[in-house]
């Protein structure tokens, strides 16, 4: 299993105390030139960050995804979902606050956008 990079850590801890703050929910739009954020704190230890776009009236997730952050602050992706192409993965589920890994493939491919997708809220959000 693996967790996402320091850079990216650092990007999800701001999104975590940003959706505590506003009571575990928030929508991150510094620039209207990008697609807002969505953050919800979905759990003690789960986050989900998703951007929304619109087809026919209906919100499509472009993408979401789920981390489950451990204790040591560590975070892992754990749900990949766009609707516009049709792909929903789950990689992992929690367990009496632990991580178990099902798709190691998967999940480390989700690792990997994480933290491209990190990076580019970092400088599109001005975090």
């Amino acid at each position: 299993m693996r967790k996402v990079n320091k850079n990216s850590k650092l990007v999800l801890d701001k999104l975590w105390e940003l959706s505590l703050n506003n009571d575990n929910h928030h929508k991150l739009n510094n620039d209207s030139t990008y697609m807002p954020l969505s953050i919800e704190i979905l759990d003690e230890d789960q986050i989900s960050l998703c951007h929304y776009g619109e087809l026919n009236d209906d919100l499509m997730r472009d993408p979401e995804m789920k981390f489950f952050k451990d204790s040591n602050g560590d975070y892992y992706p754990i749900y990949y979902r766009n609707d516009y192409i049709g792909i929903e993965q789950f990689t992992g589920q929690i367990i009496n606050k632990r991580i178990n890994i099902q798709k190691r493939k998967k999940q480390a491919s989700q690792v990997e956008f994480a933290n491209l997708w990190m990076n580019n809220i970092k400088e599109q959000q001005r975090l």
